[in-house]
């Protein structure tokens, strides 16, 4: 098998460049969107004719078997491709044999790199984590990622309604050209409209007769009594008041001093749509000097920025943070009920907001190369997963088997799955791949629950009133201009990241603030800001 030696081939990097530039062994873009010279277009025209192995609708999605070769990315839980229950399910239902050729998430980016250097494609990527630049690469730019419009409309039935009720679906999956070039994972559920959530240990507070804060003031004095009043009862001063994981949940935070995360970024969106990156605002500067009080104090887990996350997690499941933040309590059921959403604190203006909105699509999820043997068979295969059906069995696997139904039609997994002696995590990568996420498919209320607990949905439609109006995804950017975005973010983020840190556990003075924008400001933070302004606008222009 081609893909077999290019999944092994690290001596070849050299050649990357010069072979990107000249693919010659995909069709251009230009004919696989207007349906010329492709085998696509061939078996569309059969399909039309009435005498193609392709059923328009139902199972089996063929009705000769064919195989399709598929490449990406195994998580650490998830168990080998071909095993996985739902897809061995699936193979039944369609005809259709993925030949499953994942790997490690170890080197991974390299190893997908090689794979497009090479020119030697799947038929399919799946969970592959196509970014927006690489769209911009190898769809717009190389044209060895297939245009999908005209399959989407033709064979994805689910997806196209998806779509219509959800146009910032549709926008978030747009290339620069107006293109749609990979699938998304869609969630539509209260707990997908955000990522981080806020904790409380109701228990500490109940210990100490104190309750939940609503202000910034009050919050620190919880966190005061949380240092000082041995909430945890054991006559050790071992408890940490509030534990933050790792340094990006610095900017995810700030809401309440008006710091939206729009884009999954430091940036605000106004009303008209004109964004602007915070990172050297007046306002974040505020939030910085309250943190650092909060650290210089003992308030905050003092390791934080190391982005130890065995350490964090080791002193969540041994219950020693006071508060913390979290997307679900996956990492912490052992004390789960112990802790407790609540409302966004109220910022030194009285704003009252939760910025850390999120658009529930995750772009990159499914894309075909241009030498897919059959686009339109993988396309329906994929299309059955936006469905409410195919969504819950994809989540849960058959009823009676993986899960039962309780009385509200929502699905619960068979105490062995849950209570596996592997662990839970590892019970569910035997069957699907939610561990780790990134598969095509859609996520509604009914089955939020396969990564959401009760608690953990408590928590969202707490904070769900106070998200941000519009939500904003990081629009994909013209191949022009991918060189620079790319060079700029990687040299920002560093910069931002380690000198927020340093304000905050007191390395520097606020009396740096000033050249600490200034160095922002050289990297291209402004610069950056115009390129993504540009690319939000050629999308609302349609």
């Amino acid at each position: 098998m081609k893909m077999r030696k290019v999944l092994t081939c690290f001596m070849s990097m050299a050649l990357c460049v010069s072979m990107l530039a000249g693919c010659s062994g995909g069709t251009s873009n230009s004919k696989i969107s207007a349906g010329e010279g492709t085998e696509s277009a061939t078996q569309a025209e059969s399909a039309e004719n009435g005498d193609s192995n392709l059923n328009a609708e139902g199972f089996p999605i063929v009705n000769e078997p064919i195989t399709l070769t598929v490449y990406g990315q195994r998580d650490q839980n998830q168990a080998e491709w071909e095993d996985m229950y739902v897809f061995q399910q699936y193979e039944k239902m369609t005809n259709i044999h993925m030949d499953f050729q994942e790997v490690p998430a170890d080197g991974f980016a390299e190893n997908k790199q090689l794979l497009f250097a090479s020119n030697e494609l799947p038929d399919v990527f799946l969970r592959a984590g196509i970014s927006a630049n690489e769209i911009s690469t190898y769809g717009v730019g190389s044209g060895q990622l297939m245009v999908l419009d005209d399959l989407i409309e033709q064979y994805a039935p689910n997806l196209t309604k998806l779509f219509e009720e959800n146009p910032q679906a549709k926008q978030a999956c747009l290339a620069t050209d107006g293109h749609i070039y990979t699938l998304p994972f869609i969630d539509l559920s209260p707990t997908g409209k955000m990522d981080t959530k806020q904790w409380i240990n109701t228990k500490w507070l109940d210990n100490l007769g104190l309750e939940i804060p609503t202000t910034l003031d009050e919050f620190k004095e919880v966190l005061i009594a949380f240092r000082d009043q041995d909430p945890n009862g054991n006559g050790e001063q071992d408890e940490i008041p509030l534990g933050y994981r790792d340094p990006v949940m610095i900017y995810q935070t700030g809401g309440a001093f008006g710091l939206q995360y729009q884009m999954a970024d430091t940036y605000n969106v106004d009303a008209d749509g004109k964004i602007h990156n915070w990172l050297c605002d007046d306002e974040f500067k505020e939030y910085l000097v309250w943190l650092n009080e909060l650290y210089g104090e003992g308030l905050i887990w003092k390791d934080y920025y190391k982005n130890d996350r065995a350490a964090w997690r080791s002193n969540l499941s041994g219950e020693y943070f006071g508060a913390m933040y979290m997307p679900y309590s996956d990492v912490f059921l052992n004390c789960e009920q112990d802790y407790s959403g609540y409302e966004p604190l109220l910022g030194p203006t009285g704003e009252q907001m939760w910025g850390d909105a999120r658009t529930g699509v995750q772009i990159g999820c499914f894309a075909l190369s241009t030498t897919c043997s059959n686009p339109e068979a993988a396309m329906r295969w994929v299309d059955y997963f936006y469905s409410d059906e195919g969504a819950l069995f994809y989540t849960y696997g058959d009823e009676g088997v993986q899960y039962d139904m309780d009385e509200n039609n929502i699905p619960h997994f068979k105490d062995e799955i849950l209570n596996a002696e592997e662990g839970f995590m590892t019970a569910l990568g035997k069957i699907n791949m939610v561990p780790g996420g990134g598969f095509p498919h859609l996520r509604t209320e009914q089955t939020e629950g396969v990564v959401a607990s009760d608690r953990t949905k408590e928590a969202a439609k707490i904070l769900e009133p106070f998200l941000p109006d519009t939500v904003y995804a990081k629009p994909a950017v013209s191949v022009d201009d991918m060189d620079r975005v790319v060079s700029i973010e990687q040299d920002l983020t560093t910069y931002r990241d380690e000198s927020v840190a340093k304000f905050i556990i007191g390395e520097w003075d606020f009396d740096m603030w000033d050249e600490y924008c200034q160095t922002l400001e050289q990297i291209g933070i402004r610069e950056l800001e115009e390129i993504y302004q540009k690319a939000l606008d050629a999308i609302a222009e349609g």
